[in-house]
């Protein structure tokens, strides 16, 4: 199983020489770091275990003053060597790096004590004890304990096989939706390869020539090479350290707390976070204050509010950063290196008023930690919205519903079904899945589900593709005049019907007409789609697009291929629909496509 390790601990205690000693690499590369004899950036080392299995380690600075760097990489870690110098002793910051590690709820650890070549047997075992009383302390656990010394490479082999044996008996890792993910910890370029991230790869694999997508900003970029632990590779593997090459990316574009996404769809950028505090690491914060947030490797500014009596808090951030639910993170003194805060990130979308005080209860109430992420974001999904996409190992709570590959209670199920029956009834003209979807605001599938079994029992019927109620076939018949021009406008598709060009006599009066009877949509320019048509334009415009992203003409026109002619009126209607809103000369979603 490949993993990644990293040290924490305090400064000078020895951690660069013990990853040396384990690996025969010295994890220094800044020449400053070199020259002082100190950690100041992340380093990295590895060793090859005897069924090739590669073990990436991370080295963690221990001064006070890098603490933000020592953040950027514990957030992947498997396991921690938790350094503590046999002469020195517990020291200040092994306390702050022991509250880091508890913070972002790792659990395993191996206690090394360094440098026992300096101390007798006495003055280990004083060590280890006072070392042990914090672990119980702040992480209620009790960890294995090695005594090493990286001089004369007392107790290195007994190390390194532990390593291998903790590594081996992890419990299943239960990574941010089990996507491929990278948040990216160095970048630079590379002659004949361009711009280069680095950084450990979670949740799946990732292979030359894939298309992920970088955050902020949702760039697609193509995946030129794979380099990990001196290899070039073709697949590289999760729970490594890994290069990646990216074809045609502007270095500028990329830096460290960006993150590479295999499923664009699994990650959200907002600015607007809930968060559930950790009672253990958040008493310090005031009722309001100004933090530094610390998630994956990104580092940002952010308005703190604490409310719920303590157990939740509003970050309001000053810039965005990319994020998955339930992911853990701490917050840090503003201008100081001291860690004030932690918890996981539960809610990270806007919320419609009337659910604001159910949210909070349930958020709340609800159990997170890295063993149950998913079980807690299918109930918060149940409890809140009444469905929940279907998950794999989690067991639903008693009486949800089995729906497709929805999870629905039937209380949901029954109301869904009856703003669907109302709506149809209100309307003369058959209504698309798009339409129902866009109503009611539930996710299409889950409406596709809902019109199938309505269709199978005879109470709505299919036309052309599009729904009715069996009650309304009867009534929508339209007079020979309506019906021909409703026929042209059908005809002309999504270039739009230019009434301004007919020669029907009246035709002003019959558009008004159907349009009251929504069987038609009235754009500038006298351009007239169909409901249909145009709920078609609206998916592919909007869908994929997250709340705040901004797009041009030039965008709208990639995904639809119309002219300006039809995309100028069209993205109006939309603004006056309530999808978008105009700023300068973009469109920026303020209603999201539910798929």
């Amino acid at each position: 199983m490949n993993a990644v390790i990293g040290t924490a601990g305090h400064v000078d205690h020895g951690k660069s020489s013990l990853i040396e000693a384990l690996t025969g690499i010295h994890p220094s590369h800044l020449p400053q770091e070199i020259a002082r004899a100190m950690t100041i950036d992340l380093g990295f080392a590895y060793f090859t275990t005897q069924d090739q299995q590669k073990i990436g380690i991370i080295d963690v600075p221990g001064h006070e003053r890098f603490i933000r760097n020592m953040v950027k990489a514990v957030w992947g870690l498997d396991l921690v060597l938790f350094v503590v110098a046999a002469d020195d002793g517990w020291a200040t910051l092994s306390t702050e790096h022991l509250r880091v590690i508890a913070a972002m709820d790792i659990k395993s650890c191996i206690l090394v004590i360094t440098k026992a070549d300096l101390a007798d047997e006495q003055r280990l075992r004083e060590v280890e004890n006072e070392a042990l009383e914090h672990f119980i302390t702040e992480m209620d656990m009790i960890p294995d304990v090695v005594s090493v010394s990286s001089y004369t490479g007392k107790g290195i082999d007994t190390l390194k096989q532990l390593i291998i044996d903790k590594i081996n008996h992890l419990p299943k890792r239960e990574d941010l939706d089990n996507q491929a993910h990278l948040y990216v910890d160095r970048v630079f370029s590379v002659n004949g390869i361009g711009t280069t991230v680095t950084g450990t790869l979670r949740g799946g694999e990732i292979n030359v020539g894939d298309v992920l997508t970088l955050f902020p900003g949702e760039h697609a970029v193509k995946v030129r090479s794979l380099q990990s632990y001196h290899s070039q590779l073709n697949n590289a593997k999760p729970y490594s350290r890994t290069a990646i090459g990216l074809k045609q990316l502007n270095r500028k574009l990329v830096t460290k707390g960006s993150c590479l996404v295999a499923n664009p769809q699994a990650i959200t950028i907002s600015t607007d976070w809930i968060v559930q505090l950790n009672p253990n690491f958040s008493s310090s914060l005031k009722k309001q204050s100004i933090v530094e947030v610390a998630l994956g490797t990104a580092h940002v500014l952010a308005k703190c509010y604490v409310y719920a009596e303590g157990k939740l808090a509003r970050l309001q951030l000053v810039e965005t950063i990319p994020a998955f639910w339930g992911q853990p993170l701490l917050l840090i003194q503003h201008g100081g290196s001291h860690i004030i805060g932690a918890g996981r990130v539960v809610w990270l979308q806007s919320i419609d008023s009337k659910k604001r005080n159910q949210l909070q209860t349930i958020l709340t109430q609800l159990s997170i930690n890295s063993a149950n992420m998913l079980d807690a974001q299918i109930m918060l999904q149940l409890a809140l919205n009444g469905y929940s996409q279907q998950k794999a190992g989690v067991t639903p709570p008693q009486g949800t519903l089995n729906f497709g590959t929805w999870w629905i209670t039937p209380e949901t199920k029954t109301s869904l079904k009856q703003q669907c029956d109302n709506y149809l009834n209100s309307v003369v003209h058959t209504v698309s899945v798009d339409e129902l979807a866009r109503i009611t605001e539930y996710p299409i599938t889950l409406i596709e589900l809902v019109v199938h079994e309505a269709c199978q029992t005879k109470q709505w019927q299919k036309i052309d593709g599009n729904i009715t109620t069996i009650s309304q076939l009867q009534d929508n018949q339209l007079p020979a005049n309506q019906q021909q021009l409703l026929d042209d406008i059908t005809q002309a598709g999504e270039q739009g019907y230019d009434s301004a060009k007919t020669t029907i006599v009246g035709v002003r009066r019959l558009l008004r007409t159907l349009t009251e009877k929504q069987l038609i949509v009235p754009t500038e320019n006298d351009l007239f789609f169909t409901q249909e048509i145009y709920q078609n334009i609206v998916r592919k415009i909007m869908l994929g697009r997250k709340l705040s992203q901004r797009f041009s003409v030039a965008d709208a026109r990639d995904c639809t291929g119309l002219s300006r002619k039809q995309l100028i009126p069209l993205l109006n209607r939309l603004e006056r629909d309530g999808w978008v809103k105009r700023v300068d000369n973009e469109r920026e979603v303020i209603k999201e496509f539910l798929a």
